[in-house]
């Protein structure tokens, strides 16, 4: 079952990554440079032959032809700025969409697989900063909450093969259990909510069998 669930969601994606969200180098076809035309110069990038730090729109290309994608973003005044895209498979997938400010990461950030998201969060002046999520096959598999590019506490999820969620585990930043983890049996009944500190088991709040009844 979780075979066919995951080649749906692969299907139903890799059919509408590109053309559902077009692609920056789509929309930047006709008002933007090769980035092969640039140069590195302390840290800023020039076009050839000038002495002004470029500012506009580019796409990297893999091939001298200009047809299979790799990048596309813009520069200010030399540094990355705006929003950024990379690719894969010619430009028909992305590998992972961020922004740039004066050259550092900096908004929201998604990183694809085999065409559908498996992690997004947020970065400020290149660190990472709040909730950040990851994915496996169209379900969340993890949430972080990071400050300061420390990750402050992890949830963990896991599922059965039916797709009902198996497990709510939360993590400290020693990946020591702590909170509230909950449990379910796999018609989707609670099975248990056991609260932990640093690892050890405080107290069980609730326990229930597979109808629903109450364990003691």
């Amino acid at each position: 079952m979780k075979i066919l669930l995951r080649n749906a969601f692969l299907f139903v994606s890799l059919s509408l990554n590109i053309q559902a969200n077009e692609a920056l180098y789509i929309m930047y076809a006709d008002k933007s440079i090769n980035s092969s035309s640039l140069v590195e110069r302390q840290g800023l990038k020039y076009q050839v032959n000038t002495n002004t730090p470029f500012s506009g729109r580019f796409v990297t290309y893999e091939d001298e032809y200009g047809f299979c994608a790799l990048e596309a973003g813009s520069y200010k005044r030399g540094l990355l700025h705006g929003p950024f895209e990379a690719y894969e498979g010619c430009g028909t997938l992305f590998s992972f969409k961020t922004g740039y400010k004066n050259g550092l990461e900096h908004g929201k950030y998604i990183e694809f697989m085999e065409g559908f998201p498996s992690m997004e969060g947020n970065r400020v002046n290149g660190v990472d900063e709040g909730e950040w999520i990851g994915y496996e096959y169209g379900q969340v598999s993890w949430k972080e909450n990071v400050k300061n590019g420390v990750t402050v506490t992890l949830t963990a999820f896991s599922y059965f093969d039916n797709g009902q969620i198996a497990t709510k585990e939360v993590y400290n930043n020693k990946e020591e259990l702590h909170g509230i983890s909950v449990t379910y049996h796999q018609n989707g009944q609670l099975k248990s909510k056991i609260e932990y500190q640093n690892g050890t088991i405080l107290r069980v709040i609730e326990e229930y069998d597979f109808n629903g009844n109450q364990i003691n």
